[in-house]
């Protein structure tokens, strides 16, 4: 993604979403270093999806270059699901605004 962009990821999951299920998003250097945003979803689309909303403030402040990230989720059951397992997170420079 373009830094300072605002973007959305959306998820589904085979086994729908319901109330007291948690998404979370976590973006990192890596997987020891301090979180650099974390997005947390409660509420789901009715087509059952999660959308993770990235705003400018989120990525503006971060270098470009290679982080991590992944989605899981907690379930209401007490199940954890991870939806996107640790994978990379590419934030690139912007030209226009640059």
């Amino acid at each position: 993604m373009t830094r300072g962009d605002s973007e959305s990821v959306t998820v589904k999951c085979s086994d729908p979403f319901m109330t007291g299920d948690t998404v979370y998003m976590t973006v990192r250097e890596d997987a020891e270093s301090p979180v650099l945003f974390q997005k947390t979803v409660e509420q789901f689309g009715t087509e059952g999806e999660a959308v993770i909303p990235i705003e400018h403030d989120d990525t503006e402040g971060m270098d470009f270059g290679e982080y991590m990230y992944d989605i899981p989720v907690p379930r209401a059951d007490g199940t954890v699901t991870t939806l996107v397992k640790p994978a990379r997170f590419t934030l690139t420079e912007e030209i226009t605004y640059g």
